[in-house]
């Protein structure tokens, strides 16, 4: 086929303003792209200078930097060739051996973002000396013709380099203006740029923000003091010696680690998911707690690599909050003040070779979703404006967290949500439940719930009653008369209100079972009309009589056993959640508890998790409401069945054993799950408590407040090894 038959792609060279403008973000982000690319060349530092007038079409941007430069090759087959692959195949910079942070060749058109032109000198060390390659003027208007990139010429000279090497790009006539509040925004970015866990390294990379020509006169602000506040932040340990020197002022510096906090953590990921580190309650001035724990993988996951992880946590009461900050270097600020810079610094950054990957770290980026479950339980919950830290991961070729295109984030893929799963682990597994033990040991958390026994025992009015024993004797009759009415009176009142919430919990629990109602009783219900549409045609089919008739019969007759069998399954289906209807109960009646047990079951039958029932030779006849023993069944089974199908338990089991103790009926419901962590048990049957990510915390107090209604109680055996254990004790008749 000759050569001329094939198509080729021309790209035209509006290309260049489409890389430029639509995959880099905004301004700030564009000058953090530069910055990036002056790391990537072994630059020690780079300087960043703003001239104004900085209003759209005038004013000028400098950005120089003092690495290894570009020769004209550099430049006419990297710098200037859209998505280079020059920076994928080489991971490691040319000298200092930094991983590069550019990968997708787009860094570079950050400038056509900033604005109209651009000029470019750099200078680059040759075998004949330094020589200096000049773009004196780059119009990027010239790319938003109707022409093709391969047409378009730019003038350049060549002539011998002065000084060291590096690399000058001067932008010009502005895209946009860069107001006070804009060039604040830069200054934080590029602070949240840099890790403060490199300050001090060897290979130390300096940036400079220099806004000195700025003046109230010809920019609305002073440039020399903008940013004077910020550089008085002092990490703890440091003394106000440290602080930046007059020479260095225009130097941008990392925010300082926030070590004077409540909570603190630290340690390291393997690539498996196992995590080593140590968790100190800060705020008790407790010693280090060695941590060691493991988190398997869930489906569509993949191995993040190994990465580092440093989180530090707040209470924010405003004695405490004030105290952090002034130990932190802050000084001494109001509670409202505190509590707004650590809404300003708040937020779980994400680090990479020393530059943090954004928008992660963010005030407003919740990548963790630290909000959603802190309204779910906010007792129990960190949310995002309560916690800084720091995660430091490894390049992309081993950690499988590629970055997006746009450099907005990393892509969404099974290495970034294992990530985001690991570390929010972290929190409810180790920092949450040790932060809650803390605070409820100390009297710090709200106080528990409330039962209807307890605010019985209020309306007997003890007090009251002790204090008119001090009455005369007929004074005191009148008054005890008046009292016994209105304590008879609050308790129907409290009679009524249980009453009521017990058709709430029925409910309650009637939703969260509604999954497996699903489950079980679709498919039933399917098989029923799709049966009777058949039985229907074969009754047609019989009135024509012949061997079509005999066929029809022996269709009906093989599908009415399925047919009463399914329609079985579903009664009893239906007879296993009458009790949850919330109906009215009529008197306490007896019944046998394995009963119960076995329809309560047979509601998971469909989670495949086998739930062995056993029962002592004793013959036992409960006194009480089948539902109130039901319901706490239900929800016990459910939360077995959750937590082992959430951990993926091995061979996972539930025993439920039913046995005599004197006037009252024991069962005993136990799993081989991960069981409930020790710094909880004292919590678990309060209302608003849960572990669930999207749990209700109603689960385990209904079931209490079920079984109290026919005078049985439900316990917790904190002791047992393998697993959860609960015990429930029911009324039951006495042995004849």
């Amino acid at each position: 086929m000759a050569d001329d038959s094939k198509l080729r792609f021309q790209p035209r060279a509006r290309i260049i303003r489409t890389i430029g403008d639509q995959l880099i973000s905004g301004a700030e982000a564009a000058v953090i792209e530069l910055v990036k690319n002056a790391y990537d060349a072994d630059a020690n530092f780079v300087r960043i200078e703003f001239h104004p007038p900085l209003e759209v079409g005038s004013g000028r941007i400098s950005i120089t930097d003092d690495g290894h430069g570009m020769s004209l090759d550099d430049i006419r087959l990297k710098w200037m060739e859209p998505a280079t692959s020059s920076k994928t195949k080489e991971r490691l910079s040319r000298y200092k051996h930094r991983r590069m942070m550019g990968s997708k060749g787009i860094g570079r058109f950050a400038a056509a973002k900033l604005g109209g032109t651009m000029s470019l000198m750099s200078t680059v060390d040759t075998n004949d000396g330094l020589q200096s390659v000049l773009i004196p003027d780059l119009n990027w208007s010239i790319f938003s013709e109707d022409a093709y990139l391969s047409d378009i010429a730019i003038d350049y000279l060549l002539q011998p380099g002065k000084g060291s090497t590096g690399t000058t790009i001067e932008i010009l006539e502005l895209s946009e203006q860069w107001t006070q509040d804009r060039l604040n925004r830069l200054h934080i970015e590029l602070r949240r740029l840099l890790s403060p866990l490199d300050v001090g390294q060897e290979d130390d990379f300096a940036i400079y923000l220099d806004l000195s020509t700025c003046t109230p006169q010809n920019s609305g602000f002073d440039g020399e003091t903008l940013f004077g506040q910020a550089v008085t932040y002092i990490d703890e340990g440091e003394s106000s010696a440290d602080a930046p020197t007059e020479e260095d002022r225009y130097r941008v510096l990392p925010f300082p680690l926030l070590k004077a906090c409540d909570y603190e953590l630290q340690g390291k990921f393997d690539r498996e998911g196992m995590f080593t580190g140590t968790f100190q309650v800060r705020r008790a001035g407790r010693g280090l707690e060695s941590i060691e724990v493991g988190f398997d993988y869930r489906e569509g996951e993949e191995t993040p690599g190994p990465f580092s992880v440093h989180l530090f946590a707040f209470d924010r009461e405003a004695d405490a909050i004030k105290n952090n900050m002034k130990a932190a270097g802050m000084g001494d600020l109001s509670a409202k003040e505190a509590r707004l810079l650590l809404d300003n610094i708040s937020g779980v950054a994400i680090y990479r070779e020393g530059f943090r990957v954004r928008p992660y770290g963010n005030p407003e980026n919740d990548w963790l979703a630290l909000d959603t479950r802190r309204v779910q339980d906010p007792s129990l919950r960190i949310g995002h404006n309560q916690i800084a830290g720091y995660v430091t991961i490894e390049g992309q070729d081993s950690s499988n967290l590629i970055e997006r295109s746009s450099r907005e984030g990393f892509e969404d893929n099974g290495a970034f949500a294992r990530l985001a799963r690991l570390v929010t682990n972290l929190l409810t597994n180790v920092v949450e439940p040790k932060r809650y033990k803390f605070r409820s040991d100390t009297g710090l958390s709200r106080k528990r719930s409330t039962t209807f026994d307890e605010v019985r025992e209020l309306t007997e009015l003890k007090k009251i009653r002790g204090l008119i024993q001090k009455l005369e004797p007929e004074e005191r009759e009148a008054a005890e008369k008046i009292i016994d009415q209105q304590s008879l009176s609050l308790r129907d009142r409290i009679d009524d209100l249980q009453e009521r919430q017990r058709v709430l919990e029925a409910q309650s629990s009637l939703g969260a079972i509604i999954g497996e109602i699903l489950h079980d009783g679709g498919p039933r219900a399917v098989y029923i009309l799709k049966t009777s549409e058949r039985l229907q045609k074969a009754i047609s089919a019989m009135a024509g009589g012949g061997k079509l008739a005999v066929t029809a019969k022996e269709e009906i007759t093989s599908a009415l056993p399925s047919l009463k069998r399914v329609g079985g399954e579903l009664v009893e289906l239906f007879r296993n959640l009458r009790p949850l209807s919330g109906g009215k109960r009529g008197q306490p009646k007896f019944f046998l508890p394995n009963n119960v047990v076995k329809r309560a079951a047979d509601l998971f039958e469909s989670s495949g998790i086998p739930i062995e029932v056993t029962q002592s030779d004793d013959f036992i006849e409960l006194v009480g409401y089948p539902d109130d023993l039901s319901t706490a069944l239900i929800n016990l089974i459910g939360n077995a069945v959750h937590w082992m199908q959430d951990t993926k338990t091995a061979n996972p089991k539930v025993k439920i054993s039913i046995s005599r103790v004197v006037d009252k009926c024991r069962l005993l419901v136990e799993d081989n799950g991960p069981g409930v962590p020790e710094e909880f048990a004292e919590h678990i049957f309060e209302v608003g408590f849960t572990l669930k990510e999207n749990g209700t915390g109603l689960g385990l107090n209904i079931a209490r407040e079920a079984l109290a209604r026919s005078g049985g109680s439900l316990l917790f055996h904190l002791d047992h090894d393998d697993g959860a254990m609960f015990e429930i004790h029911f009324p039951a008749r006495a042995p004849q």
